[in-house]
């Protein structure tokens, strides 16, 4: 066997030779792997999580037992995981120049001398307290050599080496010393003559624009013969992959590792729904995780959470945006009842999980991890062998393996629970990481290059290129060098990666090079290797506008043929109706307050949301911000009208609850209604929200009570035959809803007050004031049905952030306002629906939001003042002609692409 040796050449592909076998590459990592399978000292690989924490735990036992001062001692109890991780590393590059840590006497510099006193008490192997290092390898690799296997056959006839044995560092002359002696012909690369490759330089402004110029000089002909093409990815190829593909080429496929891979969320999502505070948003997403594609097209993608256990469950938080309560209770009853023995062990889990959330400074090593334990099972269930989820599977497991390492007694803090989930998961492949077979071969290395006369295609070089190299302090220096470590000058190092890679560049004719202005919103530093190549050979930088001559693209002696179109700015559709055929299944059955409004704003939103059922799924609408406020707050209300209903006094009593009673209830039902309001950070938003709801429910009751309203009931049911006259015949809907708050005065007259969270302070007050508060139209309208010889009923709102009634009564509100004529707002929001109905059934659906937008005569970017100016003076317009317009905010939706109010063309 043939080896050729480079300081930079792990990861290189083979080189051409003859006969079966071609020369085998290798780097110091690779050759060290070669000599311990001929030698049989290979052994199961260990995650570098575990390795931490073996050292962290070696820490832990020499503080416990050592006498004199700890050098890191003071960093280890703020941040033990991070300060084991760095001397760790610390330890692993002194072995590596062949220091022996646990030989070294006499006094030591700091950071060696702690390294030295924790060696001394490791023993490093495979049943050892800790795992070796390549260092470490490479160590016994050496001393088998000196020893036994100084005559044992290593099948390796060569190694010619492309640098000199003696500008190695550490223990590498000495290795190869060894080598030749045990036979092994050891012979010196000699350098390839200096040439000076043609340099050009594309600077592009974005990586966009540098990828089509990348994928253009691929898919261009050359003008002459030309030897060969190597690609040479320093960067990411992701974009210049999608633009390769745009073209029908091959992708690179050098998509860099990450830790965001979409399989390295999982373990860290699913503790942070078992620590409390439990985050709804982070449980949603959690039940909705899809883990695995469906077994063919058509199948539901498979999730982490069985697909019944997540319908209920996901169903029950937009319900209620907390754990505990009614709704979330009902989810589990059901699917107990299902019989779907899967999802019911999974919602059982969840169940736990959230309801017993592990405190913040209760997360002991046992209890987190017999939490995994489920979700081990669960991927390995459903992994099918598929990488990424066997990748996730790897992560648990080497989790659990370190926390079974940590003292159980003492409780990790988030920090570090985080920093060692980090670690245990190791940077993910791609699923866009699959080269493709090309014509042209490809490395991500400069010193890797094989491309001797032919033309490099170098994409993105920049600052990154250079070495880091671990520096030590000159008494560390000497000490190292005291106790047999050869200790690598920096400069030397960088030397060998700088010239072997100038050596690999240096080898092509032509060097084309491709910058990104910007990658990743930023611009790349400055490449040294670059600035070489420039500095010794010819060439120069242009602008990929430059490369464009009468209709042909050129550059470094390739062209092809290019057609520049005309710039065309899309328009939205003319049209704001939809016409279809006659529809008259579209029409409704049952009818809300909710789904009226939208009927009559925007009858495309409504045909799309209620007869077509088009929705966003249940995780991306999972209540937040004012709905979830305003749902809270409504419960609030309701739970102390029900603690002080008395059957007797037929209602509450006219005494309003003490503030005391307000907050109790208030700080009961947020864990269930608005759970995420006790999330770190939000604590300044939670004491505002309750400063206010005990102000402003305080007025309710207190004005009620003052006003001689004795409250009867909160969220009061009804289910009411609606009959419409269409132009088909009349149509009788179920009208469905529920009213806020019903109350009687000392007359026995009923009074409907809606509550509403809202900063606005004018918006409802106008509604009501010009008639058009149908929402408590349709209310008092109810209450007449439901009671035909009673009394019509008064209704008013009352605001629940600022504490204000909108009513006629001057005992609540003083404004002295005209009593509403709710008949006749019902009887225009009755005609307006009849109307709307049969044009749907027609088959016409007008776009509410663009109309309203076009007989205003505005566009979709005009702000704000202007389109509520414009409302105003359409809603006087519909007022006058004694019709009714009811305000649209498809634009904050999430139907707006489909209405059209959206788009590119914006």
């Amino acid at each position: 066997m043939r080896i050729e040796f480079g300081w930079s050449l792990d990861g290189a592909a083979w080189a051409e030779g003859t006969g079966a076998h071609g020369t085998a590459r290798m780097g110091p990592r690779a050759l060290v792997q070669l000599l311990q399978n001929r030698l049989g000292l290979t052994r199961p690989a260990v995650e570098p999580a575990v390795r931490v924490a073996q050292y962290l735990r070696l820490i832990e036992e020499h503080l416990a037992a050592a006498s004199a001062p700890f050098w890191p001692a003071r960093s280890f109890a703020v941040d033990p995981w991070s300060t084991a991780r760095q001397l760790l590393h610390w330890r692993d590059a002194a072995v590596e120049t062949g220091w022996d840590p646990a030989a070294a006497q006499g006094p030591l510099p700091e950071r060696l001398a702690a390294l030295r006193d924790l060696e001394r008490a490791a023993e490093v192997g495979v049943t050892g307290t800790l795992a070796p290092c390549p260092a470490d390898d490479l160590a016994e690799v050496i001393a088998l050599l000196e020893g036994e296997a100084a005559t044992w056959p290593l099948g390796i006839e060569e190694l010619a080496l492309h640098e000199d044995p003696q500008a190695l560092p550490g223990m590498w002359p000495q290795l190869l010393a060894l080598l030749d002696r045990s036979g092994v012909r050891c012979t010196i690369v000699p350098a390839a003559s200096g040439g000076a490759p043609q340099v050009t330089v594309v600077e592009a402004q974005d990586e966009w624009t540098a990828a089509d110029v990348a994928a253009r000089f691929l898919a261009a002909e050359p003008a002459g013969h030309e030897d060969s093409v190597t690609v040479l990815a320093s960067s990411d190829t992701d974009v210049l992959d999608r633009a390769l593909h745009r073209r029908g080429l091959p992708a690179i496929g050098a998509v860099d590792p990450s830790r965001d891979r979409a399989h390295h969320q999982v373990l860290g999502l699913f503790l942070d729904v078992a620590t409390a505070p439990v985050d709804v948003h982070q449980l949603a997403a959690l039940l909705d995780l899809r883990v695995l594609p469906g077994a063919d097209g058509a199948a539901e993608p498979i999730g982490l959470v069985p697909a019944a256990a997540r319908r209920r469950l996901l169903r029950a938080l937009g319900r209620e945006p907390g754990v505990g309560g009614p709704a979330w209770r009902e989810a589990l009853a059901a699917l107990e009842e299902s019989g779907h023995d899967t999802a019911i062990e999974a919602a059982r889990v969840i169940d736990r999980l959230v309801g017993d959330p592990l405190p913040a400074d209760g997360l002991f090593p046992p209890a987190l991890s017999s939490r995994l334990d489920w979700l081990a099972e669960r991927l390995r269930a459903v992994a099918r062998g598929d990488g990424d989820l066997l990748a996730s599977l790897t992560q648990v497991q080497v989790l659990q393996q370190v926390l079974a390492m940590l003292d159980p007694g003492t409780p990790l803090a988030r920090r570090t629970l985080q920093q060692i989930i980090d670690s245990c998961g190791s940077s993910g492949p791609s699923p866009r990481a699959r080269r493709e077979v090309s014509d042209w071969a490809v490395c991500s290395r400069p010193a890797q290059l094989r491309a001797a006369g032919g033309t490099v295609l170098w994409w993105g070089p920049s600052a990154a290129d250079a070495p880091r190299v671990l520096r030590w302090d000159p008494a560390e220096r000497r000490a190292l060098h005291a106790g047999g470590g050869r200790v690598p000058d920096p400069a030397g190092i960088t030397a060998l990666e700088v010239e072997a890679s100038l050596a690999g560049l240096r080898r092509a004719r032509t060097v084309v090079t491709v910058l990104p202005g910007r990658r990743c919103e930023e611009a790349p530093g400055p490449s040294g290797l670059l600035a070489h190549l420039e500095a010794d050979g010819t060439g120069d930088r242009v602008d990929p506008a430059a490369l464009l001559h009468d209709g042909r693209w050129e550059l470094a002696g390739r062209s092809l043929p290019v057609t520049v179109p005309a710039q065309v700015r899309p328009a939205p559709p003319e049209e704001t109706v939809r016409r279809t055929a006659p529809a008259p299944q579209l029409l409704p059955t049952r009818l809300s307050y909710t789904q009226a409004a939208s009927l009559l704003s925007c009858p495309h939103h409504w045909a799309l949301e209620y007869a077509l059922d088009i929705r966003p799924a249940e995780v991306a609408v999972l209540p937040t911000g004012h709905r979830m406020i305003g749902t809270l707050l409504h419960a609030v209300v309701e739970t102390l009208v029900q603690q002080r209903t008395d059957p007797a006094l037929g209602g509450a009593p006219l005494t309003a609850p003490s503030g005391e009673e307000i907050g109790a209830v208030f700080d009961a039902l947020v864990p269930q209604l608005a759970s995420e309001l006790e999330l770190p950070g939000r604590r300044a938003e939670r004491a505002d929200v309750r400063d206010r709801a005990v102000r402003s429910l305080g007025e309710l009751f207190t004005g009620t009570a003052r006003a001689g309203l004795r409250i009867t009931g909160t969220e009061t049911r009804f289910s009411v035959p609606l009959t419409l006259p269409l132009a088909g015949g009349e149509r009788t809907v179920e009208f469905v809803g529920s009213r806020d708050v019903d109350a009687v005065d000392a007359e026995g007259r009923r009074i409907v007050l809606d509550l509403k969270w809202s900063r606005s302070r004018t918006r409802y007050g106008d509604l009501y004031d010009t008639g058009e508060a149908i929402q408590l139209a349709s209310y008092a309208w109810t209450v007449a049905q439901e009671d035909p010889s009673a009394a019509p009923a008064d209704v008013g709102y009352f605001l629940l952030r600022s504490g204000e009634f909108i009513s006629a009564d001057p005992a609540l509100d003083p404004h002295r306002r005209t009593p509403m004529d709710v008949d006749e707002a019902w009887r225009r929001m009755r005609e307006a629906i009849t109307a709307t109905l049969d044009e749907v059934a027609s088959g016409t659906v007008r776009v509410g939001c663009r109309e309203l937008l076009e007989t205003t005569g505005l566009t979709p970017e005009a702000g704000w003042d202007a389109r509520r100016r414009a409302t105003a003076k359409a809603r006087e317009a519909a007022r006058a002609a004694g019709s009714l317009l009811v305000e649209n905010h498809c634009a904050s939706s999430e139907h707006a692409p489909l209405c059209g109010l959206t788009g590119d063309w914006r």
